[in-house]
């Protein structure tokens, strides 16, 4: 049993790390320990579902950076219909949706990512019960996103969710949504609260001439 653990162990520690072909041999060696073959066999499978949802969003990223928004949008959203876990997917879609000014998909992308994020808070308890819960579900819950890169995650969404909300016409709403992201950022996060704070105040400038 501990010979497995550890190797399961290493497995989960390199998907940590997207090194997603290492965490596949660990788990192919783990299971050769694995009586009924269940828990490993449900790990392997979530790391090759891994493996394609994260190749898909590296195309997705290229395609985005040479400017080819639409083809970048058709590879995040097959990442994420492939691993609805992968939170990153759905996060840079949003920012296609906002790039080609399709605000309100920009919204509901956002908005779902969100609620993703306050479920994850709830989720990550399942890692230590391995006894109790299949592969893939702790092996999901470990890689869930920790307290600072979630907090990242959600100031990147409610600044990009109100820049869709400005470009809508609703500066109440953009500006609810960029005080909420100041309110949750901590002076050790790398995150640009200079930038930030000049929005908000650009904001509460027009909305007093207004």
């Amino acid at each position: 049993f501990f010979k497995k653990k550890t190797l399961i162990n290493l497995g989960m520690a390199y998907c940590l790390d997207a090194e997603h072909d290492s965490a596949l041999q660990q788990f192919k060696k783990a299971q050769e320990f694995d009586s009924d073959g269940n828990f490993v066999k449900q790990c392997i499978d979530y790391t090759e579902i891994l493996m394609k949802a994260f190749q898909l969003k590296a195309e997705g990223d290229c395609h985005f950076a040479k400017g080819e928004i639409e083809k970048a949008k058709e590879c995040y959203t097959e990442a994420f219909a492939v691993d609805p876990t992968l939170l990153q997917s759905k996060i840079n879609r949003a920012a296609c949706h906002l790039a080609m000014e399709n605000a309100v998909f920009c919204i509901e992308d956002c908005d779902a990512v969100l609620g993703c994020l306050s479920y994850e808070r709830n989720r990550k308890k399942l890692h230590h019960d391995m006894d109790n819960a299949d592969g893939a579900s702790i092996l999901a819950a470990v890689l869930s996103p920790k307290p600072r890169t979630r907090r990242t995650w959600i100031v990147t969404l409610l600044c990009r969710r109100a820049a869709a909300k400005k470009f809508l016409r609703d500066s109440p709403g953009a500006l609810d949504d960029l005080l909420d992201a100041e309110s949750i950022i901590r002076s050790s996060d790398d995150i640009d609260k200079h930038m930030l704070a000049k929005d908000i105040a650009v904001l509460k400038e027009e909305l007093r001439i207004a």
